[in-house]
């Protein structure tokens, strides 16, 4: 299988195994990233700069390759970029002059979770000066780009060699809802929670199947909240033409320790569980692939 190549710093893929046909599923993990990028001047200490991060969630899905899919992973963190936004997704206060181009009025933006965070955590300012224009362009030319056209050729070779493709965005949660999130401060909040965009990223019938089986593990699944998916799955899903995408919420308190960062005592029991849900998702799109039903 031909993958698109690596980029340090950017991003890394993970190649399926090779023991036979590569399986019609892409999985991603754009949020677990680490490594500070050159350059990258927060006010803030890095301990505060990834407390957005979905930390260890490659680590969890790491079987996914042993069941014919590759895992696509980001190397930076979250609140440097998010991939998950729209390039228009910038908020102007950041900014020392006006964004040249066209801007959204996404919540995400307002509640200072745009493509560039505003806000380390909470109500603490990630930046002590304004980013210049330029600065921005690249990140988006060196970062975002990248990476969304590495899922894409990911995404396009599964299609084009079945004929359908399934793509899972895989994420983590805070344990509760806080400050920057959508659903309320203290909030609580499913063991696992899937979003397909209120059934417009992928058949109805994918995300209930992934639904059932976890449920038959014993989490705790919602659909749809309190995150429904965002720019990822928005952006590669076309169901209309076999293209489906599901993000999925991972609640940190099964895995780690939501202070010090570090795996916890949960973390090889949800490893496993994922490696069953890997192998559930590979063998529901051999069986959904166009001419089988």
């Amino acid at each position: 299988m031909s993958l698109p190549q690596n980029r340090p710093g950017v991003f890394h893929i993970v190649p399926p195994v090779d023991d036979g046909a590569p399986a019609p599923v892409v999985f991603d993990s754009p949020h677990s990233g680490v490594a500070m990028p050159a350059g990258f001047q927060p006010a803030v200490p890095d301990s505060l700069v990834l407390v957005s991060a979905d930390t260890h969630v490659d680590a969890l899905w790491a079987a996914v390759p042993r069941h014919g899919a590759p895992l696509l992973a980001a190397e930076f963190p979250r609140s440097f970029l998010d991939l998950n936004r729209a390039p228009e997704d910038i908020d102007p206060v950041l900014l020392d002059a006006p964004w040249p181009g066209p801007l959204s009025d996404a919540d995400s933006v307002r509640r200072g979770m745009g493509l560039i965070w505003r806000y380390a955590w909470g109500d603490t300012p990630m930046y002590a000066d304004r980013l210049s224009v330029q600065a921005v362009w690249q990140r988006i030319d060196t970062y975002w780009y990248p990476y969304h056209a590495a899922l894409a050729d990911l995404l396009d070779a599964a299609h084009g060699r079945h004929g359908a493709v399934w793509h899972v965005d895989c994420h983590s949660m805070p344990s509760t809802g806080h400050r920057l999130s959508p659903d309320a401060d203290g909030a609580h909040r499913a063991d696992i929670v899937l979003g397909d965009r209120d059934g417009t990223a992928c058949d109805p019938g994918f995300t209930d199947f992934v639904a059932t089986v976890f449920r038959r593990q014993g989490y705790e699944t919602r659909i749809n909240d309190p995150f429904k998916g965002a720019e990822l799955v928005r952006r590669h899903a076309d169901p209309a033409h076999n293209r489906h995408s599901l993000q999925i919420e991972i609640n940190r308190r099964l895995y780690m320790d939501e202070v010090t960062r570090e795996r916890g005592p949960g973390f090889d029991r949800l490893a496993a569980d994922l490696d069953v849900v890997a192998e559930a998702i590979v063998g529901y799109a051999a069986a959904h692939l166009p001419g089988t039903r």
